[in-house]
C-alpha cells in the first residue's frame, strides 16, 4: 500500500501517538482505522448531500447549489456566556479567533462565502 503525508495539528499528532502507543498500534493504522469508522458513521449524510446536489445540478440554479455547498457541513457553535468572556481575555485565544476572522473576510473577499 502506498503512503503519503497528512498534516494535522502538532497537538492531535500528539494525542494520537499517545494513544496508539497506549493500544499497541502504529499511529497511521489508528489514524486510518479512525478514517474508516468516521466514513461508516457518516454513509448516509454524505449520501444524501450527494442526493440533493445532483437535484440541483439536475434541476436548480447555480446560486442553489452554489449556496447547498457552502452551508452543507456548516456546524452549529454552542459557547458559555463566561467560557467566551475568559476566552476574550486568553492572549493566545484571541490570536486564534483574530485569524478566524481574517479566515472568513478573505473568504468573503473571494466571493466563497455568501451569507443571508
Amino acid at each position: 500500500m502506498s503512503t503519503t503525508t497528512i498534516r494535522v495539528s502538532t497537538e492531535v499528532h500528539q494525542q494520537v501517538n499517545r494513544l496508539a502507543k497506549l493500544c499497541g498500534d502504529q499511529p497511521a493504522d489508528l489514524l486510518a482505522t479512525a478514517w474508516r469508522e468516521y466514513v461508516e458513521r457518516h454513509r448516509d449524510d454524505f449520501a444524501a448531500d450527494l442526493e440533493a446536489a445532483a437535484g440541483l445540478m439536475r434541476n436548480g440554479t447555480l446560486g442553489e447549489l452554489v449556496e447547498f455547498v457552502q452551508d452543507s457541513h456548516r456546524g452549529v457553535l454552542v459557547v458559555d456566556e463566561q467560557e467566551l468572556a475568559d476566552a476574550r481575555k486568553d492572549r493566545d485565544r484571541a490570536s486564534v479567533v483574530a485569524e478566524a476572522r481574517e479566515a472568513v473576510a478573505a473568504s468573503r473577499r473571494a466571493g466563497r462565502r455568501h451569507e443571508h
